[in-house]
C-alpha cells in the first residue's frame, strides 16, 4: 500500500524536539521554530513535499528541495536529514569574525577579549585570529575579515580575493587600546549596511542572449561551494528560462538527481530532453568522478532510461566553455580555465573555431597531473595566492603553448588579478603570445544555458536523437 501524504504528516508530527517548537499554521505547512532558524514542511498536489530550512542569521536557505512521495523509509529520511540540518545550525548561528595580522599573536589576544565582551554583552559574535600567511586557507568559512593595521596595505588585495565576504580594517586607534566594545559596534554597523546593500557578483556575466530552438530542456548544474551541495536547474522552452531554481543540502547521493526529476517531470509534462553539467568526465553517458562516487558510471543511461526521455552529460567546465562563446563576442578560440578554491587540480574547456574540443575519451583540459608532476608541494601552495599563481600559471602555458587560444578566461578565486598573472606568465613566455587574459566569478550562470547550449549540439549532430529517445554525446 502507497505511503501517503496524510501518513508522513502524522508521522512528521510526532517528531518533536526540545530544540524546536512545531506547529502547523495552515492545513498544507508543518513549522519547525528554532531560535537558529525555521524549517518548514509544505504538501502541494500530486504529492509534491517541499523542505526547506531558513537561516535566522542571514535570511539564507541552509536546505531546501522538494520530493514526490512514494517510499515511506525514503520521505522520512530526507525529513532526518532536514532535522539533522537544523539541529546543526545552532552552533553555525554566531557571526564568525576573523582577525588577522602579520604573525597572529597580537590579534589572538583581542580576539579573545573580544569574545569575553561578546559574552558580556550577550551578542552572538564569535572572534578568532590567524596570522596572514594562513588567511586564505581559513578566512573562506568566516562572515567578516578585519586586516590589523599593520597590514592596512593588503587590504585591496584581500578584498579581491574575498569578494564574497566583508572586509574591514581595524581602526588604527581601536586597535592600539584594544577596544573591544568600539570595534563590535563598529563590526555591527558595518555587517548591518552591508546585508542591506547585498552582494552583486555578477561581473563579465551578459545578459543571456534568446536561443531560439523547437525543444523544452531541462539542464540540471552540480555545484559543490564550501560545506553545502546544490543542484541547480532550470528548464529552457523554447531557448527562454521558464524555472529557475536549486536544491540545497549537506550531502549528496544519486537518489538527490532521482528526486528532483520525480518532481519536475510531475510538475512538467512538456520536456523533451535533460542536460546535466557535472564535474568529471564525461564519455557518451557514462561519468567518471571518484570522488562523489562514480566511477565510469552510466548515469545519462539510468535515468533515461528511468524517466523515458534522451538525457546528455557535459563537464561543467565544458558547459561553461560553450556558453561563453555564445554569450561573448570573439570567442571562437578561447580557453576556459577552472581552479577549485582549495584544490591544485584544474580544469579547461576549450573552444577551437568554435567548436567545443574534448579529446580521446573526452579527457582533453584534464591538466590535473601538471601540478602534480612540475609543482613542488602544489596541494599545500594552492592555499596561498602566490602558489595559486604557480599552479595556475603553468597550467596556463600549457594551453598557450599547444592549443595558442586568443582569449583564456580564468576562474580562480585565489587569483583575480589579471595583470599580475600576465606578469607571471611572462616569465616562461614572449608578450607576443599572452592571450587576452579575463577574469570572473561567476559558474552558475554559464553552466545552465551551457548545458541547454551542448544538448542542441548534440541533436544538431544527430536529428534524429530525439526520436529515438537514445543517449550520445557529439564529438
Amino acid at each position: 500500500m502507497a505511503y501517503t501524504a496524510e501518513e508522513y504528516r502524522q508521522w512528521i508530527l510526532q517528531q518533536t524536539n526540545p530544540f524546536y517548537e512545531i506547529s502547523e499554521p495552515n492545513g498544507n505547512t508543518i513549522q519547525l521554530a528554532a531560535d537558529c532558524g525555521t524549517a518548514e514542511i509544505v504538501f502541494h498536489e500530486l504529492d509534491i513535499i517541499e523542505l526547506m530550512i531558513k537561516n535566522k542569521k542571514d535570511d539564507s536557505y541552509s536546505f531546501y528541495l522538494h520530493f514526490q512521495l512514494q517510499e515511506r523509509e525514503h520521505a522520512q529520511s530526507l525529513f532526518r536529514e532536514m532535522q539533522t540540518t537544523l539541529l546543526k545550525l545552532k552552533g553555525k548561528q554566531k557571526l564568525k569574525i576573523l582577525l588577522s595580522c602579520t604573525g597572529g599573536l597580537t590579534t589572538n589576544y583581542f580576539a579573545m577579549e573580544l569574545n569575553k565582551a561578546a559574552e558580556t554583552l550577550k551578542i552572538d559574535y564569535e572572534f578568532s585570529a590567524v596570522a596572514y600567511n594562513l588567511l586564505y586557507e581559513q578566512g573562506f568559512a568566516y562572515d567578516v575579515i578585519l586586516l590589523a593595521p599593520q597590514i592596512h596595505y593588503l587590504y585591496e588585495k584581500v578584498s579581491s580575493i574575498f569578494r564574497k565576504t566583508l572586509v574591514l580594517k581595524i581602526p588604527a586607534a581601536v586597535f592600539a587600546q584594544y577596544n573591544t566594545g568600539e570595534l563590535i559596534n563598529f563590526v555591527k554597523d558595518e555587517y548591518e549596511a552591508y546585508r542591506k546593500k547585498g552582494v552583486h557578483d555578477q561581473k563579465n556575466v551578459n545578459p543571456e542572449k534568446p536561443f531560439d530552438n523547437d525543444l523544452r530542456i531541462l539542464t540540471l548544474a552540480f555545484i559543490n561551494h564550501r560545506d553545502m551541495f546544490r543542484i541547480a536547474y532550470r528548464i529552457y522552452d523554447h531557448g527562454k528560462k521558464t524555472l529557475d531554481k536549486e536544491i540545497i543540502k549537506e550531502t549528496f547521493v544519486i537518489r538527490d538527481i532521482e528526486d528532483l526529476l520525480d518532481y519536475i517531470t510531475a510538475r512538467h509534462k512538456k520536456i523533451d530532453a535533460i542536460s546535466i553539467a557535472v564535474p568529471g568526465v564525461t564519455y557518451h553517458g557514462f561519468l567518471n568522478h571518484p570522488e562523489l562516487g562514480f566511477l565510469n558510471h552510466p548515469l545519462g543511461q539510468s535515468l533515461s532510461e528511468k524517466y523515458g526521455k534522451p538525457v546528455v552529460l557535459v563537464n561543467d567546465v565544458n558547459a561553461v566553455a560553450q556558453a561563453y562563446r555564445v554569450m561573448h563576442e570573439n570567442c571562437d578560440n578561447m580557453v576556459f580555465y577552472f581552479q577549485p578554491l582549495g584544490l591544485a587540480i584544474g580544469g579547461a574547456g576549450i573552444i577551437i573555431d568554435g567548436k567545443l574540443r574534448r579529446g580521446y575519451k573526452h579527457a582533453a583540459g584534464e591538466v590535473g597531473p601538471v601540478a602534480k608532476v612540475f609543482i613542488q608541494d602544489a596541494d599545500k601552495k594552492i592555499f596561498t595566492p602566490g602558489g595559486a599563481l604557480e599552479i595556475v600559471t603553468k597550467n596556463l602555458l600549457v594551453f598557450i603553448m599547444t592549443v595558442a587560444p586568443e582569449k583564456i578566461i580564468v576562474f580562480s578565486t585565489l587569483t583575480p588579478n589579471m595583470d599580475e598573472l600576465r606578469a607571471t606568465l611572462g616569465m616562461y613566455v614572449s608578450e607576443d603570445y599572452i592571450p587576452e587574459l579575463i577574469h570572473v566569478d561567476e559558474l552558475k550562470e554559464y553552466m545552465l544555458p551551457g548545458a541547454m547550449i551542448h544538448c542542441l549540439e548534440v541533436i544538431k549532430s544527430d536529428p534524429d536523437w530525439i526520436r529515438e529517445n537514445t543517449v550520445i554525446e557529439c564529438d
